[in-house]
């Protein structure tokens, strides 16, 4: 029986945790009676204030729950529960964040995908909003989202980390999460360190999962606000820390390229889009 640890990192979103991990075991029951894989569900809390981590081991008390400092935001999250996977030396480790429901039978169309391409590739599930539209999955070197093939696994050269799965083998070679990013880039970083590696990167068949974009435009953008609290939300963990920025821009496309996007934000920060 192969081995599969599901990785999230949540904070103070209780109900949504409670209906993502609903939704998780609810898929994993259903694969579960043919007995090729095991799951074990790798949850960070960092800090939540809002019950999440007494409702997590109350109600799903087979979770692995991890107690984060509070500092973590998303990628160093992540890169908490996988260590602590880790350990145990899984075979797949899932990604999936709280805010993301799989469709039926997602888990087995990830884990079919993967079969396919022998446990080589990277795995990333698309996901839409309430609409219907594409939201998050697969990605273009130029960022843009890619539409699933119904029947087929399309590649992509980076990801959105809402749904992927990363098998033994890639996990081998790349490790885990690049550890000087705090909440962005993270998992567009893997994308890109797995493209210099030589690791396939796919989108699975289909559309398989729900999650709705973060609405508006971001804060640092917001000509509402004054100049000191855009450059202050730009800086920001969940903004475009430009340390990180320019790491991840030097990977994806060269020094040169990172300097020029770099000052592109900040001529966005001084002039910011109207409401």
């Amino acid at each position: 029986m192969l081995g599969v640890a599901v990785l999230l990192t949540v904070f103070n979103r209780r109900e949504k945790t409670l209906a993502c991990l609903d939704n998780c075991y609810r898929q994993i029951d259903g694969m579960k009676a043919a007995g090729e894989y095991d799951f074990t569900v790798y949850l960070v809390d960092d800090g939540s204030t809002d019950g999440t981590s007494e409702a997590v081991r109350g109600k799903y008390p087979q979770t692995v729950l991890i107690r984060g400092n509070g500092g973590l935001y998303w990628n160093r999250g992540m890169r908490l529960a996988w260590e602590k996977a880790a350990e145990k030396d899984y075979d797949f480790y899932l990604w999936l964040n709280d805010d993301t429901l799989m469709k039926e039978g997602a888990l087995g169309i990830l884990m079919e995908t993967s079969v396919f391409l022998k446990h080589k590739a990277i795995i990333a599930g698309t996901c839409v909003n309430q609409a219907g539209e594409l939201s998050y999955g697969g990605r273009t070197r130029s960022n843009r989202l890619i539409n699933p093939d119904p029947a087929i696994p399309e590649p992509c050269h980076m990801f959105n980390g809402n749904l992927v799965l990363v098998p033994k083998a890639v996990y081998e070679v790349l490790g885990s999460l690049e550890p000087k990013y705090q909440h962005t880039f993270g998992d567009y970083d893997y994308g890109v360190r797995a493209v210099k590696a030589g690791i396939p990167r796919v989108v699975a068949p289909g559309i398989l999962a729900e999650c709705d974009r973060n609405p508006g435009i971001p804060e640092w953008r917001d000509s509402s606000l004054c100049l000191k609290d855009r450059f202050r939300f730009l800086t920001s963990p969940k903004g475009r820390p430009p340390r990180e920025q320019f790491l991840f821009d030097s990977r994806l496309n060269g020094a040169f390229y990172a300097i020029g996007h770099g000052l592109s934000l900040m001529f966005k920060v001084l002039f910011p889009k109207r409401r």
